[in-house]
């Protein structure tokens, strides 16, 4: 195998959980935000974002089936990439190292934990477990994820960073606003590339777990404090979490989607 698959990093900007059976999957996404209050869209409130995402599989012994595409997001929630610093793409796929140069669009970081094996052969048993440290970057219209691991190989219950194989690799994602409960939101959009859903022929790449943490970026504008994510209100007492998972084409079947939503403090 030359890559593995990562996780999913969306972000969501209040205390939330969903959990929904997605064909053989099951989904859990938890998020919080730092900052206090609701916040407008004329008094935004910048705030720091915690995500975790987990997919299992109905029978826990089994990897969970292969997502292509994800979008989550959250009502009232949204962000201001081009205020801040950013770094390009191409700086960051299939480089050993990250160039100094985009040190100043790190805006989060965090674990993904993933589980590979023949796709004939869905058994955690008979997996391999490759988790990689998660760094999150600017590119001005989105993140771009990057991913770093190697040896040695770690349980696939390890909360270390280890990978039988030196993983250095990245996936572009962007930001398109969506409504959201009513209310102007952000969603974190990415398609995770064949080469890493399927490093091998006959290999399949199931992400299981992903904690990151997106930091607190606040710049001035005309007067106002403006955050890379912000809160701009809730239409209610409630805000409602999206998330939307889309799976890939197979020989068999034709890829599928599923939005789970829950409402979470506003």
């Amino acid at each position: 195998m030359r890559k593995l698959l990562i996780a999913v990093v969306a972000l969501v900007a209040v205390i939330a959980v969903v959990s929904v059976a997605y064909a053989a999957n099951v989904y859990t996404v938890t998020g919080s935000t730092a900052a206090k209050g609701k916040g407008s869209k004329t008094k935004p409130i910048p705030t720091a974002v915690k995500l975790s995402f987990q997919v299992k599989e109905e029978d826990a012994s089994k990897r969970g089936t292969v997502v292509e595409k994800y979008a989550i997001g959250s009502e009232g929630v949204v962000t201001n990439p081009k205020l801040f610093p950013k770094c390009a793409f191409s700086d960051m796929d299939n480089e050993a190292t990250v160039p100094a140069k985009c040190s100043k669009a790190l805006v989060g970081s965090g674990i993904a934990k993933n589980a590979a094996g023949s796709s004939g052969d869905t058994s955690l048993a008979n997996s391999t477990g490759c988790n990689l440290s998660v760094r999150l970057y600017n590119n001005g219209s989105g993140m771009i994820i990057r991913l770093d691991g190697g040896p040695p190989a770690v349980p696939i219950d390890s909360d270390q960073i280890g990978c039988a194989l030196p993983i250095h690799t990245a996936i572009n994602g962007k930001f398109v606003k969506h409504t959201i409960g009513g209310m102007t939101a952000s969603d974190f959009t990415f398609t995770v590339p064949q080469g890493l859903r399927h490093p091998l022929t006959g290999i399949d790449n199931s992400i299981r777990r992903s904690d990151t943490n997106v930091k607190l970026k606040v710049k001035k504008v005309r007067g106002k404090r403006r955050g890379f994510y912000e809160k701009t209100g809730c239409k209610g007492s409630k805000r409602l979490v999206r998330a939307t998972f889309t799976s890939e084409r197979t020989a068999t079947a034709a890829p599928q989607t599923f939005t789970a939503t829950k409402n979470g403090k506003c």
